[in-house]
């Protein structure tokens, strides 16, 4: 793996701990769940099912990287891995334009370039070649 490909792989991984942190203060009560998911959120208990499902999938995104990465030694199929790293710079791309609509400034300010630079870098390990 060159220098630029596991710099990208870290930086996505320090962006999911960094995203994954943000997220167990929420259900910790220590960020108010008004200021998340546009400020759309209606009650405690749903916001313990959205924070848990986001956990759950950034978790997953984090086990892609890693494995992409063959941090893991996991025998993955290489197609099936190039089209999940297509779909999450879809996901991220689309989650972009949500945030710019956000009704929270901080989240449409703060969250808005992270999930653009994901994006962008999720595109870039889904154009790397399977073996690499």
């Amino acid at each position: 793996m060159n220098t630029q490909n596991r710099a990208i792989k870290l930086s996505i991984m320090f962006i999911f701990s960094a995203v994954l942190v943000f997220h167990f203060l929420i259900l910790a009560g220590v960020i108010p769940y008004e200021n998340t998911w546009g400020g759309r959120l209606k009650s405690h208990q749903e916001m313990i099912q959205f924070e848990t499902i986001s956990i759950a999938v950034n978790l997953f995104f984090m086990f892609l990287v890693a494995v992409k990465a063959k941090w893991l030694k996991i025998n993955f199929p290489g197609r099936l891995l190039t089209v999940l790293f297509w779909g999450m710079s879809l996901i991220f791309a689309v989650n972009t334009l949500g945030n710019l609509v956000a009704i929270n400034s901080l989240e449409k300010y703060i969250a808005t370039p992270i999930t653009l630079i994901l994006s962008i870098l999720t595109a870039i390990l889904a154009r790397e070649k399977a073996s690499a």
